[in-house]
């Protein structure tokens, strides 16, 4: 984490005094983006954005649009870096750097913050949301505007923006349809309690590993199936090691963006309202791109030679995987407020 944080730095500092020595009499173009412009102040302000999708991954290409409005709607006030595939680092030390007040804008799940914030990890759990459009819903209410609230007490701002790239499944050498499938089942998931405790709900043996592990360990044998959705398995290329895809469709690919309250507080209001609407538009054209090209994903795949299996999913709910929210002090609430959005209240 140490070098991480020295490098966040350090790059910072570098950066600024570059942008200082280098101002160009040229304006961007505000208009990309549509929004308005303000006035640059005097130095620049740098925001690092890191994240552990790959380069080519689709949320990539939406963080590049959104590092290139924010430049040209604040006229070059913030300077953007954007690190994908884990430059900066794992989750683990992504989330440390956060909390020490870098400046950094981490893409990462709400079980990251489980040893700050212990709620937030219920977001997360198995067997909750239905689709990624509930997930977007559920920022709107009054139980995420709390969650915000709380967690900035802990000192970790989520910002209104989330990164749903469908359900998540499982990808491995066979199919895993039902609990006897399940039994055992060695398979690589994120290193963070809602997953690992879904899995072992469902008779696997999980084991947490960072995501860019996760292609050799099935490559090595150390793991016989990923915790995926088709999005990941189509951008990682995992389908080129396993070809058996089941449709388990336990919890939802859902990322969000978060970053230091303290640090946050730093920032001109304008600034921090023109970063939350480019981050929160790349979020949703992000899964926006998921939800609409996802049978394009998937048919490209089974003509690669892999065979899409159903699972049966309510052989899972009876072992009680659905209840594992329960244990979250907002567990019940949780479950709430999505009965709420589904009913269109």
């Amino acid at each position: 984490m140490k070098k991480l944080l020295a490098l966040v730095l350090a790059l910072t500092m570098t950066l600024s005094i570059t942008a200082c020595g280098g101002k160009s009499d040229e304006a961007p173009d505000a208009n990309a983006s549509g929004g308005t412009q303000t006035e640059k102040t005097s130095d620049p302000i740098i925001v690092n954005i890191s994240h552990t999708y790959a380069e080519s991954d689709q949320i990539n290409e939406e963080l590049k649009i959104a590092q290139k409005n924010i430049e040209a709607r604040t006229n070059g006030g913030v300077v953007v870096n954007l690190y994908p595939n884990g430059t900066l680092g794992n989750l683990i030390d992504g989330a440390e750097a956060v909390l020490s007040n870098s400046p950094l804008l981490l893409v990462t799940t709400y079980s990251s913050w489980e040893d700050v914030y212990y709620d937030a990890s219920a977001l997360q759990c198995g067997f909750v949301f239905e689709d990624g459009e509930e997930f977007h819903k559920l920022m709107e209410t009054e139980l995420f505007a709390k969650l915000v609230e709380d967690m900035d007490k802990v000192n970790v701002h989520a910002l209104n923006s989330a990164f749903v790239g469908g359900m998540r499944h499982v990808i491995g050498k066979k199919a895993y349809s039902t609990p006897a499938d399940m039994k055992g089942l060695k398979l690589r998931v994120t290193n963070a309690a809602p997953y690992l405790e879904c899995w072992q709900a469902m008779g696997a043996s999980p084991m947490g590993m960072a995501a860019s592990e996760q292609l050799s360990a099935l490559s090595a044998g150390t793991v016989d199936a990923l915790d995926q959705a088709i999005s990941q398995m189509y951008f990682t290329k995992s389908y080129e090691l396993a070809k058996h895809a089941t449709l388990t469709g336990q919890e939802l690919l859902a990322d969000a963006m978060f970053c230091s309250t303290t640090w946050w507080n730093t920032l001109p209001a304008e600034y921090q309202e023109i970063i939350e609407e480019e981050v929160h538009d790349a979020g949703i054209r992000y899964s926006d791109y998921s939800a609409e090209n996802e049978d394009a994903m998937r048919a490209e795949m089974e003509a690669a030679g892999v065979t899409f299996y159903e699972a049966d999913r309510q052989a899972f709910l009876d072992m009680g995987c659905g209840d594992l929210v329960l244990k979250y002090g907002i567990g019940q609430e949780l479950l709430d407020t999505l009965a709420e959005i589904r009913a269109g209240n």
